[in-house]
């Protein structure tokens, strides 16, 4: 680390952008688990819920079931005149950023190299936010890493989170350092930080569990532990003055994500009419961790109901999807969704075989 980079790290833990301490929980694969299997599923159904929700983006439950009844396949992109069905937008594009930075620096993040992959991938860019563009600019513009990002709990922190977990399965310190550096180059703000670190956590000990063995309790215990080291003091919901059973009160992200378990046995219209699934992240990171608690084993139904639900309904689905994909393994995907259709499904195997080499090298390391 040279001394700007030092520089910038300690300007940002003086912001609370970086996590003050170290986390007490550990992930310990269960020696069952199949974890080539899992660390493929959860890049493989990034890309498929990114893939499914993408023509879902934008519009209302309703308008969803009055085109498609209900969407269980692939629609082409318009903007093809040839090409996959299963097109992929920004979600996986900037996962594959992140997972691709992880392994060209030895499974830690480096965010100057992040930060020129992002630029590159700027111009090819689908369905680039108002927050990414904005960094992104600054960043063009010789803006320093540590100062280029916009103050926005927008979901795209979290969205791009999973290579993270998946190379810090045995060191959940270095996955929360890594999960707020990923953060901050376009999200400056303390939800995002949260998000990010929430979804890598939740990826890893998802992949870290056998099928059928999930302990929800287990799981929100720990990743409520794993954000109490992230000092976010929470915003105000959306609409609060106007929808039943809320406040003026700002809500943190742990504590929204730890109401999810009470309301499983809401429907999707209940339960998307208490958390929204919108692009702010207090809404779209609890709305996908609903979708899989509600139905963990069934990986069509999670990724459905997170496209049916509208919406930001591609970026919802595609962290539905990684929480799926980690936890059963890609093949418990249907075909038609992992298959030739899948944009990019090669390199996202390759990398999730990539960053579990990674991962289970970083475990030998003293």
């Amino acid at each position: 680390m040279d001394e700007s980079d030092h520089r910038g790290r300690e300007a940002l833990r003086a912001r609370g952008l970086l996590p003050a301490l170290a986390p007490s929980v550990l992930v310990v694969p269960d020696e069952r688990a199949d974890l080539r299997a899992a660390y493929r599923g959860a890049l493989v159904g990034t890309a498929i819920g990114d893939a499914l929700g993408r023509p879902a983006e934008g519009r209302s439950p309703q308008l969803l079931v009055e085109r498609y009844g209900r969407l269980r396949d692939y629609q082409p992109w318009r903007g093809w005149e040839g090409g996959p069905r299963g097109t992929i937008t920004d979600d996986t594009q900037l996962t594959m950023c992140v997972g691709e930075s992880l392994l060209a620096g030895d499974g830690r993040l480096d965010p100057v190299d992040l930060a020129q992959r992002f630029v590159d991938w700027f111009p090819r860019g689908r369905g680039k936010g108002r927050t990414c563009t904005v960094a992104l600019l600054s960043l063009m513009d010789g803006v320093p890493w540590w100062e280029a990002g916009d103050a926005s709990a927008g979901n795209g922190a979290a969205m791009r989170a999973a290579p993270v977990g998946l190379v810090h399965l045995h060191d959940t310190t270095a996955m929360v350092e890594d999960a707020a550096l990923s953060a901050v180059l376009t999200h400056a703000d303390p939800m995002a930080v949260a998000s990010a670190a929430a979804h890598a956590f939740t990826v890893a000990h998802l992949a870290a569990t056998e099928p059928g063995r999930l302990d929800t309790a287990q799981l929100m215990g720990e990743l409520s532990q794993v954000l109490s080291t992230v000092d976010d003091p929470g915003y105000r919901e959306r609409d609060w003055q106007t929808r039943p059973g809320k406040t003026a009160e700002p809500v943190r992200l742990a504590d929204r994500l730890a109401e999810v378990p009470i309301r499983l046995d809401h429907s999707p219209v209940e339960a998307f009419d208490w958390f929204y699934n919108g692009a702010f992240v207090l809404e779209s990171l609890p709305a996908a961790l609903w979708c899989f608690l509600r139905s963990p084993d069934e990986p069509e139904e999670v990724v459905v109901t997170a496209v049916m639900g509208g919406h930001d309904a591609d970026t919802v689905a595609s962290l539905a999807g990684a929480y799926v994909g980690a936890y059963l393994g890609e093949p418990a995907f249907p075909e038609r969704w992992r298959g030739e259709d899948l944009e990019f499904g090669d390199e996202l195997r390759s990398m999730g075989d990539g960053l579990l080499a990674l991962a289970l090298a970083g475990r030998e390391r003293p």
